[in-house]
C-alpha cells in the first residue's frame, strides 16, 4: 500500500520536469530558430504582406524571452513613411508565444 502514495508523487515529480529541466536547453535555443517561429505566427496573423518586414531580428530579454521584431522599411526621399513592424514574445523554455503585436 505505500508503494502507491510513492508511485504516484515520483509520476507527479517526472512529469512537472520540463524538457528544460531534463537537458539544459531552451526549447528556443538561439534568434534563428525564434524568428523562424515567430514569422510563421506572423504570416497566420497578418498575411504574405509581412515578409516585406524582412529582415526580423530577434534578442533574448532576461534569459528567457525572445523579442522577435520586423525592419521598418526605408524611408524614400521626399516620401512620408506610415506604419508600424510586427513583434512577438516567445518563452524561450517552452516556445509558447506570449504576445503578438503590429504597430500602426
Amino acid at each position: 500500500m505505500i508503494l502507491k502514495p510513492i508511485s504516484i508523487l515520483s509520476i507527479l515529480f517526472l512529469t512537472g520536469l520540463s524538457k528544460t529541466d531534463l537537458n539544459d536547453k531552451p526549447c528556443v535555443a538561439d534568434a534563428n530558430q525564434a524568428i523562424a517561429i515567430a514569422e510563421k505566427e506572423f504570416i497566420k496573423v497578418y498575411g504574405e504582406k509581412v515578409k516585406e518586414e524582412r529582415p526580423f531580428v530577434a534578442n533574448l530579454v532576461k534569459d528567457s524571452i525572445w523579442v522577435v521584431k520586423g525592419t521598418y522599411p526605408k524611408a524614400k526621399p521626399g516620401v512620408p513613411t506610415f506604419g508600424g513592424v510586427a513583434r512577438a514574445e516567445i518563452n524561450a523554455n517552452n516556445c509558447k508565444i506570449i504576445k503578438i503585436i503590429h504597430g500602426k
